[in-house]
């Protein structure tokens, strides 16, 4: 019941060709059209209509097909909405709306693989699911890292964070027990916030405290205790 199925990032799939392009132009489109507040405002609701308009685009393969038709795309978009296209860069626009879908797309694959791995550890009878990461230990201490890791039976979590510390920079070692949807993996609002929160200096204690926590919980489900606190 100790192990844990690691998460496998989305979809699997790479990052799309296009998608440098994408980030590139939303980069440069905000920037540009913030010293004018009355394009602006135009600028980011033409933005969405653009995005939109590709929700026809169901994946990413889609969305890359779709690319060579985004000045088309962008004019029928503006049309429908009453929106004109003067001081604005529609190559912009483009840009800035397909990269917005791919995240759209990226979040919504990220949340089916999570509800499938954990529907497939309840199933096998398995104890533990990572259902959150950002960064990579390899700049954890450097820049900030954390991963979640659900127990499945209970949908209690452990949020494990490596980060520099603001005064020292040496890295900083955080844990807090959280609650997740035991079905979804997604956070659960909490007006009590973390069950447990505390930070180390000390990695082997912080790994020690991580491995009694969920020595507690496993020895909860086994005494049919259950929760978090």
């Amino acid at each position: 019941m100790g192990a844990t199925i690691p998460a496998q990032g989305g979809s699997g799939e790479s990052p799309p060709a296009p998608l440098g392009q994408w980030r590139a132009a939303e980069e440069r489109l905000y920037p540009v059209v913030l010293t004018r507040p009355d394009l602006y405002e135009r600028a980011v609701r033409l933005v969405r209509q653009v995005t939109d308009e590709l929700m026809a685009c169901r994946d990413v393969p889609a969305l890359v097909e779709a690319w060579p038709q985004a000045a088309d795309i962008v004019v029928r978009a503006a049309t429908l909405a009453l929106m004109p296209l003067d001081e604005i860069d529609a190559g912009l626009v483009a840009g800035a709306a397909f990269a917005m879908r791919y995240r759209e797309l990226a979040a919504e694959a990220a949340r089916a693989d999570r509800a499938a791995r954990i529907q497939a550890a309840a199933a096998a009878g398995g104890g533990w699911v990572e259902v959150d990461r950002i960064g990579s230990p390899e700049t954890g201490g450097m820049l900030a890292h954390s991963w979640v890791e659900m127990h499945v039976p209970s949908g209690v979590a452990l949020r494990r964070s490596i980060e520099p510390d603001p005064q020292t920079g040496m890295p900083r070692f955080g844990l807090e027990v959280v609650r997740r949807d035991p079905f979804t993996g997604a956070p659960v609002e909490d007006p009590g916030g973390p069950v447990v929160e505390e930070t180390f200096e000390d990695r082997a204690e912080w790994v020690a405290a991580a491995d009694a926590h969920r020595r507690q919980m496993e020895e909860r489900e086994r005494t049919g205790e259950g929760g978090a606190g």
